[in-house]
């Protein structure tokens, strides 16, 4: 028997005991309370707060976000150019 062989006979015993478990799911009942619980939260949420929490998301992703980026780049740089600058000399 091979090494491929014996990882085979390992493979279909491991396929055959997952083939073995029963699957569960959530009863019909539990799922509609469920569903109701979270349209009841979606729909009492006041438009206004919604609102706030759109331009709060919008700000971050149009002006935070990004200076945030550049900012970071713009250090990277500089002190890439500190070390290439004492790496060759031109620093004391």
């Amino acid at each position: 028997m091979t090494v491929d062989d014996e990882q085979d006979d390992r493979n279909d015993h491991i396929g055959a005991s997952l083939a073995s478990l029963r699957t569960y799911d959530v009863s019909q009942r539990h799922a509609h309370q469920l569903r109701r619980r979270c349209h009841t939260l979606l729909q009492t949420q006041p438009s206004r707060t919604r609102s706030i929490e759109s331009a709060i998301t919008t700000s971050f992703e149009r002006v935070l976000g990004p200076a945030l980026g550049v900012a970071w780049c713009l250090f990277y740089l500089v002190e890439i150019s500190r070390r290439a600058a004492a790496a060759y000399g031109l620093l004391p």
